[in-house]
């Protein structure tokens, strides 16, 4: 069966046992024949209830071509999806009052769709032969770790995993490992990454793994997922987000990538509320270019040249807050209390005002709410010889404001903010948007962080 077809399959599938768990609660909680005064307010909704809970299986990601199928991470998806279609069913009859389901309906369906929904896909997985995409894996490790790795990502073949490469320290390490590709030497790693694009990268012996992280990084087309088998340190990090390699425990060191959908959906959308965010704040906007030209006169605005995603140039718009004759010398970075910057520019810089005009560089495309600030090309040459880790601040889009601006201030060394940086580019999600958005009202309303 191909990929297309199980879609289908899926969606019809999914569709008939929906709705065979709405009616078997109603017969449950009103007996057979269902009364036709309770039983309509589901027959007139059950088109968009459909729908509507189909797509949020598409959201959760349970239609996600690179998911897995199987165990309790396929079950979870499930619930997580059905939750989230119950609180809307719940919301959506409080407040419309247009129909209305007994909550015990709701409670007894939710249950017999879960069990519905993932009983047929175990039976479905175990009788029929699914095309599923190809999942390259790359183990690194020693010996009989990793020659475990390996045995469990081969017998995952079904799923369309698939050993592309692995890596261990020595030779006697490669000579535990037949039948697969092996190269030695951690050195090898961003070559063989480069070589094979792999989807997910298993480190079987995590000993070394701050070593192993490094030289991954190293490897710009890298773009998928690491796992890390646990030993005592990793078992004692504070959050466990780990899956299941067969009977193998794995712990995701990174997030899974976001769809390219769900980005452009982001960047969509953030272009839209730029656009409207430049016309709410237009008469603040109009005020502040005022005060700029009436206590710093002419240029009001500062415009200059960033490297934003994949160091791609674009041009950056700001309320000039220092001397016209700052770099008269040439270009130096922002320091504590720095004398160039204006009188007007000082509470610019304090409320954060005088980024405002990038709200133009989000709605071109250009940046990001949140992200990484951009860099001047001058500067990243430099950054890029001293820190090699610095390429990876251009796999997103630079933001207005970002995690090391709400951690801590102008003067922050570039070292300590490019940690930031990356944290933010390994872990970023709405949820840590939505709190850095929170900080920078915080340091807009104290002036925390603005010097």
């Amino acid at each position: 069966m191909s990929r297309r077809a199980w879609t289908l399959l899926n969606l019809g599938a999914d569709a008939l046992a929906i709705n065979a768990g709405i009616v078997f609660a109603f017969v449950l909680r009103l007996g057979w024949p269902i009364p036709a005064f309770n039983f309509a307010a589901y027959q007139r909704m059950v088109v968009p209830l459909t729908i509507g809970q189909l797509a949020i299986f598409f959201l959760v990601g349970l239609y996600d071509p690179a998911a897995e199928r199987s165990g309790p991470e396929s079950l979870g998806t499930i619930i997580r999806g059905l939750l989230l279609g119950a609180l809307a069913l719940v919301g959506l009859s409080f407040f419309l009052r247009a129909f209305s389901f007994p909550r015990s309906v709701v409670a007894v369906g939710f249950l017999v769709q879960v069990v519905l929904l993932w009983a047929w896909r175990r039976a479905a997985a175990g009788l029929l032969h699914v095309r599923w995409p190809t999942r390259k894996v790359i183990v690194i490790g020693s010996g009989a770790d990793v020659g475990l790795v390996a045995d469990r990502v081969r017998a995952g073949e079904r799923w369309g995993y698939r050993v592309a490469g692995v890596v261990v320290e020595t030779t006697e390490d490669a000579l535990a490992v037949r039948g697969l590709p092996v190269v030695v030497g951690l050195s090898e790693l961003p070559r063989l990454i480069d070589a094979e694009q792999p989807d997910q990268v298993i480190v079987a012996t995590p000993a070394r793994h701050r070593r192993i992280m490094e030289e991954i990084a190293l490897s710009p087309r890298f773009h998928g997922e690491i796992f890390v088998v646990p030993q005592l340190y990793e078992m004692h990090l504070g959050e466990l987000d780990f899956s299941l390699l067969g009977d193998l425990p794995v712990l995701r060191m990174t997030r899974r990538p976001r769809a390219e959908w769900r980005q452009g959906f982001k960047v969509l959308s953030e272009r839209v509320l730029a656009v409207v965010s430049l016309v709410v704040l237009s008469p603040l906007i109009g005020a502040v270019a005022l005060a700029v030209l009436l206590f710093s006169g002419h240029p009001v605005l500062y415009r200059q040249t960033r490297l934003g995603l994949s160091q791609q140039p674009f041009t950056v718009y700001k309320f000039r807050t220092m001397r016209r004759d700052a770099e008269a010398s040439g270009a130096v970075l922002a320091e504590e209390n720095d004398p160039r910057v204006t009188g007007i520019g000082r509470y610019l810089r304090a409320s954060r005002f005088d980024e405002v005009p990038q709200f133009v560089n989000v709605a071109r495309g250009d940046m990001s709410f949140v992200g990484p600030r951009p860099e001047r090309p001058e500067f990243v040459q430099g950054f890029l010889e001293t820190e090699q880790l610095y390429v990876e601040r251009f796999q997103v889009r630079p933001g207005i404001t970002g995690l090391a601006q709400v951690s801590g201030s102008y003067a922050t060394t570039a070292p300590v903010k490019l940690r930031f940086d990356l944290m933010y580019v390994y872990h970023q999600s709405l949820a840590l948007d939505v709190r850095i958005v929170l900080r920078t009202v915080q340091v807009v309303l104290t002036g925390k962080g603005a010097r």
